[in-house]
C-alpha cells in the first residue's frame, strides 16, 4: 500500500514538473505590454478621440465591470496630470492578484490620446498567458467605449 502511495506522489511530481516546464516554454514570462509595433495586431498601441479627463473618468468606472474567474477587477489609483494619466487596477486571478497599469497620454498633434497598457503577476515567472487576457479584455472594453 506504501508503495503505491509513494509511485503515485513520484507521479504526480513528475507530471507537475512537466506542467512548470511546458509553462516556461509557451508563456516565458509574466509580463504582458501593449506597443506600436507588436506582433500581435490586438496587443498594439491605442488613439483614441477623446480628453485625457474623459479617458480617466470613464475608465476608473469599466475596471470594476471587469472580472475574472467571476472576481471582479478593483480600481486601485489614478495619477492624472494635464498631458498625462496612469491608472492602476488589481486583477484578481484565483489564490494571486495581477497589477494593471494603463498609461494615457495626451497626443495634441491627433487631438486625442495614446494608450498602452502593462499586466504583470506579482508571484512566479510564467502566467500561462493570463497577463496577455487581461490586456485583451480592458482593450476590447476600451475600444467599444472609446
Amino acid at each position: 500500500m506504501k508503495k503505491k502511495i509513494i509511485a503515485g506522489m513520484i507521479v504526480v511530481v513528475v507530471l507537475l514538473a512537466g506542467l512548470l516546464l511546458v509553462a516556461r516554454t509557451l508563456y516565458p514570462t509574466n509580463i504582458a505590454d501593449t506597443a506600436p509595433d507588436h506582433a500581435e495586431e490586438k496587443l498594439r498601441t491605442r488613439r483614441y478621440k477623446t480628453d485625457l479627463k474623459t479617458f480617466v473618468a470613464e475608465t476608473e468606472k469599466i475596471i470594476p465591470t471587469l472580472s475574472t474567474y467571476g472576481r471582479s477587477w478593483r480600481f486601485a489609483a489614478t495619477d492624472a496630470g494635464a498631458d498625462l494619466a496612469f491608472i492602476k487596477a488589481e486583477v484578481p486571478v484565483v489564490v494571486f492578484t495581477d497589477d494593471l497599469q494603463i498609461r494615457a497620454e495626451k497626443d495634441a498633434s491627433a487631438g486625442g490620446i495614446v494608450v498602452n497598457v502593462h499586466s504583470n503577476s506579482r508571484v512566479g515567472k510564467s502566467d500561462f498567458g493570463e497577463n496577455r487576457r487581461h490586456l485583451l479584455q480592458i482593450l476590447e472594453a476600451l475600444d467599444a467605449r472609446f
